[in-house]
C-alpha cells in the first residue's frame, strides 16, 4: 500500500487487520477450551499450545491496532465466542487434526492479501501473523503423520516468529 493508495484500500487493510487480531483472541480461548475437552495429558497440552501461538501471534499485531487507533471488540466478548465454538466441537482429537488440516490452509490466501495491503514499515508484525498460520499447518500435518516432535513448528514459532 502506498501514501496514494485509494480511501478503500487503506480502510480493506484496516478493517482486516482488526478482524485478524480479534480472531487471534477468540483463537487462542478456542485451544484453550479445547484442551480442557481432551483427557491425554499429551493433547491438553497440544491445545494450550495453539492458543499460546494465537496469543503471540495477537501480541505481535497489537502495535498495528495502536498505530491506526483501532477499537476492538472486547477481549472478554471475543474470549467467550471462542469457549463457545469450542463447546459445539464433537470430534475426537483424530478427526479434530483432520478437520483442521483441511480447512487451516484456507487461511493462507488471506494472510497473503494483508501483506499485500500494508505498508511496507508493517510488514514485520503481519509476517508474524503469516508465520502463526504456517507453523499451525505444519503441526497439523506432523500431527497426522504420528511425528513425536510434531509440537516444534509451534515452539519454533514462539521463540523465533517462525515456522
Amino acid at each position: 500500500m502506498t501514501t496514494t493508495a485509494p480511501e478503500t484500500q487503506i480502510e480493506g487493510y484496516l478493517e482486516m487487520l482488526q478482524r485478524f487480531y480479534e480472531e487471534e483472541i477468540e483463537g487462542s480461548a478456542y485451544f484453550d477450551a479445547l484442551a480442557e475437552r481432551f483427557s491425554q495429558a499429551e493433547q491438553r497440552r497440544k491445545m494450550h499450545l495453539m492458543a499460546q501461538v494465537e496469543r503471540y501471534a495477537a501480541a505481535a499485531a497489537a502495535p498495528l491496532l495502536v498505530k491506526y487507533h483501532l477499537i476492538t471488540r472486547d477481549a472478554a466478548v471475543l474470549q467467550a465466542s471462542g469457549h463457545k465454538h469450542a463447546q459445539n466441537v464433537t470430534a475426537d482429537w483424530p478427526a479434530l487434526i483432520s478437520e483442521m488440516r483441511r480447512t487451516f490452509p484456507d487461511y493462507m490466501p488471506e494472510f497473503r492479501a494483508i501483506e499485500d495491503l500494508a505498508p511496507p514499515q508493517d510488514l514485520p508484525q503481519l509476517k508474524m501473523l503469516t508465520a502463526h498460520e504456517i507453523a499451525a499447518i505444519a503441526f497439523l500435518e506432523a500431527e497426522a503423520k504420528g511425528d513425536p516432535d510434531s509440537d516444534t513448528p509451534l515452539i519454533n514459532y514462539l521463540r523465533t516468529g517462525t515456522a
